[in-house]
């Protein structure tokens, strides 16, 4: 089970993406697909709004490897 949980500056959300119905890789796949063509885009437009406000957030941690 894969669950993705969005809060603060985005909308409060809980999905998950099960394994049962088409396999790990369809939930995996509709995971990154959720981030992707959902949440990716508001981040984004969420990021230069605050560049806007000048406000310039650190992509220090974005870079870390996991």
């Amino acid at each position: 089970m894969i669950k993705i949980e969005t809060t603060g500056s985005f909308k409060y959300k809980k999905l998950s993406f099960s394994a049962q119905i088409g396999g790990h890789a369809q939930a995996v796949g509709e995971a990154i697909q959720y981030l992707s063509k959902i949440i990716l885009p508001e981040a984004i437009v969420k990021d230069h709004e605050l560049h806007d406000d000048g406000v310039r957030p650190s992509n220090k941690d974005f870079s870390r490897r996991l």
